[in-house]
């Protein structure tokens, strides 16, 4: 709720400081004394639109501040996800509006966003006016509003859990489906690739194979040459070790000590005559075939064109073609993804069908609950002529279901229904909101509610009814109304006065709580304008 707001050059406020209540709080004041000055600082503490020219005359910044206690879940969570720490549960909110457009927004000292602020301060305050801050005309808004109506609260949220899986699933199809279409081409030319490369064979070392092979077949005739040169002439060598050793075996039986040198050349002569059989087979396994030496030229072209298209080597070659193979099944495997999560959304959309019936079924018992309380609420907030109904229509799935709302009223019988938001004046709109949380017990996540203009165009018995309906709410929530009616000022546990004065040649608006005699004289005011005794009395017996 609402402790504390402060304001300092604003429009006619210089500094102004007013302190609210728990329960009923009634804001009241002459005409042009500057109640609307008051309701606009609050609904810029709240999010609303900063215009610089709110700049009080002769000053270079306005600033609005507030002290919130006992924030609702909704306000704590808010808070919680943005890491904005709440000493002892209070939340104090600041703006600052510069004459150089350069604004401020904080939250417990933390800058904020002015989406941000207006996020919170529909979680803090539920302020109907004309205006601003009018949460009756947000469809989302009715839906909890009938949602709580209609304690269905537990199937929302369990339908919520459905409908976020069915999302996430939908992102993640689709993101799959937005990645399998860009890599349509890159899938054809990885094949296209990855086929030539396996047809290819490649391994490494064959290039330096191939090369050596062909220099070696194109040099066949120049081999066998030398290798028969070579056979011929160890051919020689070896008769002249023959005739060698015949030599020195003949003088070894007259000298025994030749026996090593004999053996030796015998040892010479058979290794001589080995190479020249080595020789001659290997002059024998010299070859020579076109055929298989442009087999070869054609192989060390293909690996050539192999090394340009895919890196510059071979070994480079062989890694792109372990790479296209790796991508391939990834690929494959996201088609098995994709056809995976359409079986899992489709699962889900049926569960999410079956919730959102449901869903459904139980906010159209609720509507028909509440259409009646209200319309009752209203009869006695001065619109006896009027009818309420809640209109349900089936939508596409959102986080909230498949159910679009409309609160429709008909001022007269016989006229058509209107939806609330196209045919009710800021007044109307602020009964419609009290017959709605009356109705629902005074049932709301926000602390606070301020009404204004609630009190537009009525009076008497009607204005006794909508006093009490203030008084009964405000036992499950702060109110705080800005009325023109004694009926309802006097039956509030807090009176606030707003009052206007001249101080050094200029305009100041200040607001003052009220008591005793103080609060007499301004409920007299209220009734019939003037504090004679006969307002006077009149006065005391209402608050009485």
């Amino acid at each position: 709720m609402l402790e504390r707001l402060k304001v300092s050059n604003y429009v006619l406020i210089d500094n102004m400081e007013a302190e609210f209540s728990p329960g009923f709080n009634a804001i009241t004041g002459e005409t042009g004394s500057g109640k609307s000055i008051i309701l606009g600082a609050l609904s810029l503490l709240l999010g609303s639109k900063a215009d610089k020219s709110a700049i009080r005359k002769g000053e270079k910044s306005a600033e609005v501040s507030g002290l919130f206690s006992s924030l609702s879940k909704e306000a704590s969570d808010f808070l919680l996800e943005r890491n904005i720490e709440c000493e002892d549960g209070d939340l104090i909110i600041r703006r600052v509006i510069r004459e150089s457009g350069k604004n401020s927004y904080f939250l417990n000292g933390s800058p904020i966003t002015r989406k941000e602020g207006e996020e919170i301060g529909h979680l803090l305050v539920d302020l109907s006016s004309q205006h601003e801050h009018q949460s009756l005309l947000k469809e989302s808004v009715l839906l909890s509003l009938l949602d709580e109506a209609s304690d269905c609260t537990g199937e929302r949220e369990s339908y919520s859990l459905v409908y976020s899986e069915w999302k996430r699933k939908k992102r993640e199809l689709e993101e799959a489906e937005r990645e399998s279409e860009t890599r349509e081409r890159e899938e054809d030319y990885m094949r296209f690739c990855l086929s030539e490369l396996e047809k290819a064979d490649l391994r490494i070392g064959e290039e330096d194979e191939l090369k050596s092979q062909v220099e070696t077949m194109s040099s066949s005739e120049l081999i066998k040459e030398s290798l028969m040169r070579g056979e011929e002439e160890l051919k020689s060598a070896s008769s002249l070790l023959d005739s060698s050793f015949e030599a020195i075996k003949k003088a070894l039986k007259k000298d025994g000590r030749l026996l090593s040198l004999s053996e030796r050349i015998e040892s010479l002569s058979i290794e001589c005559m080995d190479v020249v059989e080595s020789l001659r087979s290997q002059r024998d396994s010299v070859s020579y075939s076109e055929y298989e030496l442009e087999e070869m030229n054609q192989r060390l072209g293909e690996l050539s064109r192999i090394k340009r298209r895919f890196g510059g080597s071979i070994e480079r070659a062989i890694e792109i073609r372990e790479e296209y193979r790796e991508k391939l099944e990834q690929m494959e495997f996201s088609q098995e993804r994709r056809s995976s999560l359409e079986k899992e959304i489709a699962k889900l959309l049926g569960k999410l069908d079956s919730s959102s019936k449901k869903l459904t079924i139980l906010r159209k018992k609720g509507a028909s609950e509440l259409e009646k309380k209200i319309e009752g609420e209203l009869k006695k907030l001065g619109m006896a002529n009027s009818s309420f109904k809640i209109e349900l229509t089936e939508t596409v799935p959102s986080e909230s279901g498949r159910d679009s709302v409309l609160f429709n009223i008909r001022a007269n019988k016989g006229e058509k229904w209107s939806p609330i938001q196209s045919s009710s004046s800021g007044g109307e709109l602020s009964r419609i909101m009290l017959a709605l949380k009356v109705s629902m017990k005074g049932g709301t996540n926000v602390g606070s509610m301020l009404f204004d203009e609630i009190d537009a165009g009525i009076g008497g018995s009607v204005a006794n009814s909508v006093a009490e309906e203030l008084k009964l709410l405000s036992s499950n929530c702060q109110v705080i109304a800005i009325t023109h009616l004694a009926q309802i000022a006097s039956l509030a546990d807090s009176h606030l006065s707003v009052v206007k004065r001249e101080e050094n040649g200029r305009t100041i608006t200040g607001i003052v709580r009220i008591e005793g005699e103080e609060r007499v004289r301004e409920i007299s005011r209220l009734l019939s304008g003037n504090d004679d005794e006969i307002s006077l009395e009149h006065a005391r017996s209402i608050l009485k």
